[in-house]
């Protein structure tokens, strides 16, 4: 296969413009960021909150770029330097991506989710194998996904692209980019209400990307809320359940959580993956799924997911001494919190637990009625000591009198540690969870120094 390359010609019809009339020439790849653009890039003036990107064309220019894309000619910029202009520079990442997907014709998996997108997306990658590529780091938005296409290698035939959204359209737009074959919606609850709405437009969000499959294409959801099932089916009609309940088409035959990971049984075959809660079958099930629509032998990909290392802070396990962490501050809505209550109590095994509370993010007029239902749940699972933080001081309000001495109310995280650090024993399972933007990872070098030490994990739960 030829290799591909961005000419002058192929970047002007790529963005719908005239041809700029300059000497043609051959850009080396597409960059967005002075700071690492490479001689021969083409340079993308992205537009911020607080720069204009057209104001760094010429650093562009003096870093080695022969041209950009720009909504305007800056002044001062040299005849040669060769200038594509448009109407707005985020879409027109988005069309050079386009193209490049479509120039090199990959297969596509599009993953997105409330939660467990990222965690499925590595997972698959690994149930696939080396050949695979996924999108970097977080690099699931109207920027991130364009570059994730931009930096693919040509020789990968499977990319998985993550795909986020916090407005309504976005998935719309990110899945046109990136026209998918395989289409996974790992979660749908309550996340991002500030710009969604409401759990109705989170799902309605979500299924757009069904909107965008290619012919043939195939698409595999979370088995709850039944609501999504009946609408995505509605829109395709072959779609494909994945979960742990006996109605799913994707379901493991039996299995179970341990201090060591979790394991489960499916096609025949026995899985192991390092990692705490019962959601990591379900994330492992949707990429194992797509592995084996690529033609991957469930046993190859056994062997491979044995080995992965999960990303860090989501339903992570730190034993420090005789207490356990259980570290879930990647992000936080109501239905990882349930998750996470529901791994905590797996966890502890009749051992005293803990929560360390900080508040769930983006939800809205919502905000205030779904942080109280967490703290109901939290009150109802009989927690030892809550410790509450930000909008979860509001949420335990009414239960003040109730949980008495189990509850710590604090004024910021600082305050929060201190008084729950003080109220352990050391043998506690402590529950750490709060929107990442809230950095309760903070909390780990804290325990680290008070409760340091080596222990063993004592836990094991079976089902099937």
């Amino acid at each position: 296969m030829p290799r591909f390359s961005w000419t002058s010609e192929r970047i002007a019809e790529a963005l719908g413009i005239p041809a700029t009339g300059q000497e043609p020439r051959v850009y080396e790849g597409v960059s967005t960021d002075t700071r690492t653009l490479r001689p021969g890039e083409l340079f993308v003036a992205l537009r911020g909150e607080r720069f204009d990107g057209v104001e760094f064309v010429a650093a562009a220019a003096a870093a080695g770029a022969p041209g950009a894309v720009a909504e305007h000619r800056p002044h001062g910029l040299a005849d040669e330097f060769e200038l594509f202009v448009v109407d707005d520079t985020l879409r027109a990442l988005g069309q050079l991506a386009a193209v490049r997907r479509r120039a090199l014709d990959p297969k596509v998996v599009a993953i997105t989710g409330t939660s467990g997108k990222t965690t499925t997306r590595e997972l698959t990658a690994a149930a696939l194998g080396p050949g695979a590529y996924a999108s970097p780091g977080n690099y699931n938005n109207l920027v991130g996904l364009p570059l994730s296409i931009l930096a693919a290698p040509e020789r990968s035939g499977v990319w998985l692209l993550e795909l986020a959204s916090n407005q309504a359209g976005e998935i719309d737009l990110l899945a046109r980019i990136a026209e998918p074959d395989f289409a996974v919606i790992t979660s749908v609850s309550e996340g991002h209400l500030e710009g969604l709405g409401d759990l109705q437009g989170v799902m309605e969000e979500k299924l757009a990307l069904l909107s965008n499959l290619r012919v043939s294409g195939q698409a595999l959801v979370c088995d709850e809320p039944a609501d999504l099932v009946q609408l995505a089916r509605q829109r395709l009609a072959e779609v494909r359940t994945v979960g742990l309940s006996p109605e799913a088409d994707v379901r493991p035959e039996s299995w179970s959580v341990s201090a060591d990971g979790v394991a489960w049984r499916w096609s025949g075959v026995d899985f192991r993956l390092a990692g705490f809660g019962a959601h990591l079958i379900r994330d492992a099930l949707f990429a194992l799924q797509v592995a084996q629509l690529l033609g991957v032998d469930a046993r190859q990909a056994a062997q491979r997911l044995a080995t992965v290392k999960l990303p860090p802070m989501r339903g992570e396990l730190r034993q420090l001494g005789d207490l356990t962490l259980l570290v879930d501050c990647y992000n936080a809505n109501p239905a990882s919190f349930r998750a996470a209550l529901d791994s905590l109590s797996a966890l502890a095994a009749g051992r005293r637990r803990a929560v360390l509370a900080g508040t769930m993010l983006e939800l809205g007029e919502e905000s205030q009625m779904l942080h109280g239902r967490v703290a109901r749940w939290i009150a109802d699972e009989g927690i030892e000591l809550i410790a509450a933080t930000g909008e979860f001081v509001t949420g335990f309000a009414g239960m003040a009198s109730e949980l008495g001495e189990r509850l710590i109310r604090a004024d910021d995280f600082e305050d929060a540690y201190c008084k729950l650090s003080a109220r352990l024993r050391g043998d506690e399972v402590v529950l750490i969870k709060a929107s990442r933007a809230k950095k309760f990872e903070r909390a780990i070098p804290l325990f680290e120094r008070d409760f340091g030490g080596k222990g063993r994990l004592r836990i094991s739960g079976t089902h099937g």
